[in-house]
């Protein structure tokens, strides 16, 4: 927060408006998922219990590890490692909870004390002091602030209905094909009687040969291990290159032709499919499709639970906490043949074109936001108050 007062605010010292509410006696282990309310830990996720003890509008504080800080509404509970406040007379709970949001960087850095877990120091957050402006223009900001969220909250619930409708297309299309009426048994269960039944090393290869990224060009190529794939969604981050990565030992390359696939646990399974020519590390498998397979197709195959599963069961079986070339000829699934490939892949494709212009719109949303808080927190930018 800027240290100059905006004209018409005051700068006030959030202790001298701030009331703490009672200390929960809830563990956070009572939380349920199948629970009807909100519960809050010391966690920026908010969980769910069975458990409504308050109903007042509250800030809350994580106490311990880091900063973490929530706005609680309507029936809710916190546990025990959670600092209840409320705010009086010239501050609205609301706009309290959206400047302390604000300030989480600072409030983690210099609020956060002790060796090992560090903990909460309240005294730091009673004497901090913010340019506060009058309620009216408060209540504006909010406002503003809250429309903000309503377009983020409402395009996550577009992105998880995607999310949803992919997956059920996904195994719907994965198992049954397009517009089959002829079905056989399987390892896997009944798919169309036209697909084949095959193992991974049938329909991919793997290059022999090996790259030292120290020696150009090696050093300069964008460098992904499995770190660099987020989850299972086969998207990627954080890609430097081999030399900025630190990874020196030998790795493969891998063009825009290839699946790369960790072999290791506990990141056995993941995959993704990078626009660009690379090198990956040693804890990956480039995999290349054969002739009439394609690698989207296989993509989308590698991406289902059905396959992290019999992975998972090969990798546990054998005792290693890897995927070896050889058990690649224990992990089978069904193959259409190359014209549907291409038309399944490109039905899902369609999805996650659509959740790809979603996601982007969120980001752009929350920068946004971002940039708002930073504004009109500050009274960098002024409102108007009718």
């Amino acid at each position: 927060m800027s240290s100059l007062v905006p004209e018409g605010w005051k700068a006030k010292k959030i202790g001298d408006f701030l009331i703490s509410l009672p200390k929960s006696k809830l563990p956070s282990s009572v939380s349920n998922e199948t629970g009807y309310y909100n519960f809050y830990v010391c966690s920026h996720n908010v969980l769910k219990s069975f458990y409504n003890e308050m109903s007042l509008p509250a800030v809350l504080f994580s106490t311990g590890g880091e900063a973490a800080v929530h706005y609680a509404i309507g029936k809710y509970s916190y546990s025990t490692d959670v600092w209840a406040i409320n705010f009086k007379d010239e501050i609205y709970n609301e706009y309290a909870f959206r400047v302390f949001d604000a300030s989480l960087e600072k409030i983690n850095y210099s609020g956060f004390q002790g060796s090992g877990i560090k903990h909460l120091d309240k005294k730091f957050i009673k004497d901090l002091t913010f340019a506060i402006p009058p309620l009216p223009e408060q209540k504006k900001i909010l406002s503003i602030l809250t429309s903000v969220d309503e377009v983020i909250e409402n395009t996550q619930k577009q992105i998880d209905k995607l999310q949803d409708l992919k997956k059920a297309t996904m195994k719907e299309l994965l198992t049954k094909g397009i517009g089959h009426t002829e079905f056989k048994d399987s390892e896997l269960g009944r798919i169309p009687k036209s697909w084949e039944f095959k193992a991974l090393n049938e329909i991919v290869s793997i290059p022999n040969g090996q790259v030292d990224p120290k020696i150009e060009p090696y050093a300069s190529m964008p460098h992904i291990g499995s770190g660099n794939i987020i989850s299972w969604t086969g998207q990627i981050k954080d890609v430097q290159t081999a030399y900025q990565s630190g990874q020196i030992s030998g790795k493969y390359l891998f063009n825009v032709n290839h699946i790369l696939y960790s072999k290791v646990r506990p990141n056995l399974a993941k995959v993704c499919m990078p626009q660009f020519d690379g090198v990956c590390s040693a804890d990956i498998y480039p995999l290349l499709p054969k002739k009439q397979i394609s690698d989207k197709f296989i993509f989308q195959y590698l991406l289902t639970e059905q396959f992290t599963k019999t992975a998972t069961e090969v990798s546990e079986r054998t005792g290693m906490p890897k995927i070896n070339r050889q058990d690649l000829s224990v992990i089978k699934l069904p193959v259409p043949p190359f014209k549907e490939q291409l038309e399944i892949a490109k039905i899902i494709e369609s999805i996650d074109d659509a959740m790809s212009l979603k996601t982007k719109k969120l980001s752009q949303t929350q920068f946004l936001k971002k940039s708002f808080m930073q504004d009109l927190l500050t009274g960098k930018v002024r409102v108007s108050v009718n």
